[in-house]
């Protein structure tokens, strides 16, 4: 099985954050074989067009999106963000709460930069954040919303509690539009419960099966090979204000361009630790 579609991309229009210019990725997703590719970068569309100009050069059907903060849905019970480091000095904390969007018409790609230009308009804690009254009125009609390891529902998950994701996935299915909802399993390998772990996967596919909400398997890619996990660590400690560690990096070193048969390979451990039916990896992979 080599055919896949990678729906999560950042690319350096990501700042601080991609790794890869538009057309790198485009370029590597031809090299794969890939029919499709998929730009959501982080709170940003600037980088629309060239992977557009890079998608029509080498033949790949572009897909456009957005990788978006967003609000608790409970804002009153939504943690305190510190403002100063305990040591003295500067950080960045980030909004926890992220979700992608992505664009199935020319009129669900313009809700989609409506959403993006609303989120900047009105920043918290000057990081631009779309709030509930914009994901209303922006969400359905053509846009597909993603709800990943920075989502609230699968993070309530990752803290061991499915019956409270189950109750923070019902506002997204309402404001989301009948089947434009999606879980989205990320699978590095890593260990415990957190974002990027197996068994994190595997409890968002079973979620998605009980309740009957379609799940996509992506890798979250920001960068274009494998080697350039480093530069990710480089721009992570230079938007957070941290020292790049000098053991262990600060990303996982997995999030890369896989290709079809290694993403394959993830879906079918995913589907393996859900205890799910046979077959079950490959649909994911088809479902995606």
């Amino acid at each position: 099985m080599g055919v896949f579609t990678h729906l999560h991309v950042a690319s350096g229009f990501s700042a601080r954050y991609g790794a890869s210019h538009p057309q790198d990725l485009v370029r590597r997703a031809a090299e794969l074989g890939m029919g499709a590719l998929a730009l959501t970068d982080r709170d940003s569309v600037t980088g629309a067009v060239r992977h557009a100009k890079a998608c029509l050069s080498a033949g790949v059907r572009p897909i456009f999106g957005v990788d978006l903060a967003v609000p608790a849905f409970d804002s009153a019970r939504a943690p305190h963000r510190p403002r100063t480091p305990v040591r003295g000095g500067g950080h960045v904390t980030e909004p926890r709460l992220r979700i992608t969007l992505l664009a199935g018409s020319v009129h669900g790609w313009a809700r989609i930069c409506r959403l993006v230009s609303a989120a900047h308009a009105h920043p918290v804690d000057g990081f631009p954040v779309a709030s509930w009254e914009a994901l209303r009125e922006g969400l359905g009609e053509d846009v597909v919303a993603i709800l990943g390891p920075s989502s609230e529902p699968v993070r309530a998950l990752a803290a061991g509690r499915p019956d409270i994701a189950e109750k923070l996935l019902v506002p997204w299915r309402e404001i989301a539009g009948e089947g434009l909802l999606r879980l989205e399993a990320v699978a590095y390998g890593l260990s415990g419960l957190g974002a990027g772990s197996v068994r994190l996967a595997a409890h968002t596919l079973a979620l998605g099966d009980r309740l009957g909400v379609p799940t996509v398997l992506t890798n979250a890619v920001r960068y274009e090979r494998r080697e350039q996990h480093r530069l990710a660590d480089v721009l992570d400690a230079a938007r957070l204000l941290r020292p790049v560690p000098r053991r262990g990096p600060l990303d996982p070193g997995e999030r890369y361009l896989k290709s079809g048969a290694e993403m394959a390979e993830v879906a079918e451990r995913v589907a393996a630790a859900a205890s799910a039916a046979a077959g079950r990896g490959r649909r994911l992979i088809e479902e995606t």
